[in-house]
């Protein structure tokens, strides 16, 4: 009976997770319900962007290249490992939302918004009309522990999930459960 309470008060605050084909997909699904546990500032020093190594995540079928992005921050470089070769590209943080991110700031670069970023998951949304875009929409990065051990579906899954805990009213429930059990003993 206690269960079976307890799960229709809490059914409101769970996400339900739709299979969707694509990571973009997924991500414009997944980002409404965990936006606002996002760091919201690009420009601080002790942000997680420069103090994590991030993989890059793809849903591209057959790419099972693993590329690692550090981003330096007083050097404005991106250091890229693809499989142990080194690469870079050059970033830029015009202000805490803003982002460009290219081989130089004029060529072959691309402005981006913060649209996630904690110490464990970063995503990056390009700005301009989504019509126009060639590739996806979304750059999405995911702490080297976490991004070279799962797939893109089930990296977002984990980030979805972490989020989800902090959803439950437990404040709610222990008032609830409180005033039951007030009952129960004044009515003995």
């Amino acid at each position: 009976m206690e269960d079976r309470l307890l799960d229709k008060i809490a059914e409101p605050f769970n996400i339900n997770l739709p299979e969707r084909e694509t990571m973009e997909q997924t991500i414009d699904e997944y980002l409404p319900a965990v936006k606002r546990f996002s760091e919201t500032d690009l420009t601080e020093e002790n942000s997680p962007l420069y103090k994590v190594d991030w993989i890059m995540m793809s849903d591209q079928p057959g790419l099972t290249t693993v590329s690692m992005y550090t981003f330096v921050r007083d050097r404005n470089e991106i250091r890229i490992a693809n499989d142990g070769r080194m690469d870079g590209l050059v970033f830029r943080v015009l202000n805490s939302k803003r982002i460009i991110i290219g081989q130089s700031m004029h060529r072959d670069a691309k402005l981006y918004e913060l649209a996630f970023l904690d110490n464990d998951f970063f995503i990056l949304k390009q700005h301009g009309n989504e019509a126009n875009f060639r590739q996806g929409k979304y750059l999405f990065f995911c702490r080297e522990g976490i991004g070279d051990k799962l797939t893109w579906n089930q990296a977002l899954e984990k980030m979805v999930d972490r989020y989800r805990n902090n959803e439950f009213p437990w404040v709610l429930i222990a008032v609830i459960a409180a005033i039951v059990i007030g009952v129960l003993v004044y009515l003995r």
